[in-house]
């Protein structure tokens, strides 16, 4: 028994049925279609094709659900980071009662608002115009000021860090999702094969009840007829038993992996599944090396890696560049009127002022500033290890995927062969023993090891299937990875 198919299939699976699984269209197995309509068979089980299955663990998996969140949260984190230069309107008001020992006390009240735009290279521009009204007299101003920083906040690269942050972020976001959309679609691969491998198993478990059923009946017609003894009978006896409890854990097992397959679609735990995926495995032609390099070129994790490394050497940067102390240039100007009317408060005589200066902090802790320059470098380094850990880590996956590829192509040949000697060696059991040249016991064994035969056939068979999967996510091509333009 040889089932073979070449890397086409897999191909056509992966480009022209799981990108339809990504657009994010709902499609619930089971289903029947009448145009725009869905009709839901509450009597019939559930088909579940490979493309299927994916589309819905895609679509309703719980636990993706929460890593698709995450990204929602990078992306506010993105608008916030842009927020700080947008330009800013605040408005402001004052109200009270101002007491004096010289002058006129009385009731002070008025409002205004605050205009300001912060530039990518650190220039703030603000403006505020305010009304204000003490006593009998409005006193109308404008004040204007550019600060410019010299030292510590010049540049784009500094003013930009919250951005760039938020986008880092936001790319790690994304590759959080690609993996697990690559795993949730690796598992709900493995589910349905591991149910399709329980049902084999359960088949061969159920046609071994069957014939050790119709072995012991027959042992005791013949032992009543006085062909066969007790011995026989009792044999055949023990073997059924054994037989019944195998066939019941693989019923369980069967359930169990269906449940589990549930658990990932997200289905009722009640629902009825039939699974329809080919049984067909494709030997690989790809060298190790060849392997090695698709990996290193399409793993989301060497991307991720690198990135971090970036990351951490432009945070390096921006901490050597908050060790400069703080220096800025200010520029002010303000316009002044006073009078008893409000317009005369705005055309009339106003005072001009004009005031150009440096500003410093004294706030300043250089100890604490050159340990996090420290810091950053030994993250940066840390961050290279990471690269290198993330290479040799895929170098490691492809190595293991080809070796478990390889050894389940070797048992599926072994099996083979061994199918036909251990057919021959039943039939040769069976002559015998219609002739009454021997006794149960080798048709027994021989049925019994035909059995586990076929079913350790059938594991290698199914285990190089999902190996070739498993060699597709190993060297990063399973589905396509994210596309990002920041």
């Amino acid at each position: 028994m040889k089932v073979s198919l070449r890397w086409p299939y897999l191909i056509s699976f992966l480009v022209v049925y799981l990108p339809t699984c990504m657009e994010g269209k709902t499609f619930y197995p089971g289903e029947k279609r009448h145009g725009n309509q869905v009709v839901q068979s509450e009597q019939e089980d559930l088909v579940l094709t490979l493309t299927q299955a994916v589309s819905q663990a895609l679509n309703c998996n719980r636990q993706l659900f929460g890593t698709v969140e995450s990204l929602t949260q990078a992306q506010y984190g993105i608008d916030l980071a842009k927020s700080e230069f947008h330009l800013s309107v605040t408005p402001n008001s004052q109200a009270g009662y101002r007491g004096a020992d010289q002058g006129k006390p009385g009731w002070r009240m008025g409002g205004g608002l605050d205009v300001s735009k912060k530039l990518t290279t650190g220039t703030l521009l603000s403006v505020e115009p305010s009304v204000v009204k003490t006593g009998h007299h409005y006193l109308t101003s404008l004040q204007a000021m550019v600060t410019q920083p010299l030292l510590r906040g010049l540049g784009r690269e500094y003013q930009l860090s919250s951005l760039r942050g938020a986008q880092f972020s936001l790319r790690t976001a994304y590759r959080h999702l690609y993996i697990a959309q690559v795993q949730l679609i690796m598992h709900t691969i493995q589910a349905l094969y591991e149910i399709v491998k329980s049902e084999r198993s359960l088949l061969l478990d159920l046609e071994s009840y069957e014939r050790m059923g119709e072995f012991f009946r027959a042992a005791k017609l013949r032992e009543r007829i006085g062909v066969s003894d007790p011995l026989d009978v009792y044999r055949a006896e023990i073997e059924l038993r054994q037989a019944e409890d195998a066939f019941k854990e693989s019923e369980e097992r069967v359930e169990e992996a269906k449940d589990h397959l549930r658990d990932l679609l997200a289905l009722p735990f009640d629902s009825p599944l039939k699974i329809d995926v080919p049984l067909l495995y494709t030997p690989h032609e790809l060298s190790l090396d060849e392997a090695i390099a698709l990996a290193l070129a399409h793993r989301v994790e060497m991307d991720q890696a690198q990135d971090e490394y970036s990351e951490n050497e432009r945070l390096s940067k921006l901490a050597k560049h908050n060790l400069y102390p703080e220096l800025n240039l200010v520029f002010n100007y303000s316009n002044r009127g006073h009078a008893r009317h409000f317009i005369p408060s705005r055309s009339g005589s106003r005072e001009n002022r004009w005031e150009v200066g440096l500003t410093t902090s004294t706030d300043r802790q250089p100890l604490t500033a050159e340990m996090a320059y420290e810091e950053s470098v030994r993250m940066m380094a840390a961050a290279s290890r990471g690269c290198e850990q993330a290479k040799v880590t895929l170098i490691l996956e492809v190595k293991q995927a080809l070796r478990q590829l390889e050894r389940a192509h070797k048992r599926i040949h072994l099996q083979e062969e061994q199918m036909k000697t251990v057919q021959g060696e039943l039939y040769l059991a069976k002559i015998k023993f219609d002739h009454g040249m021997a006794d149960n016991f080798h048709v027994i064994q021989a049925e019994k090891l035909l059995r586990s035969v076929q079913q350790s056939y059938w594991s290698a068979l199914i285990d190089h299937i999902v190996g070739e999967f498993q060699l597709l996510v190993a060297m990063g091509l399973l589905i396509d990875k994210p596309k990002m333009a920041f």
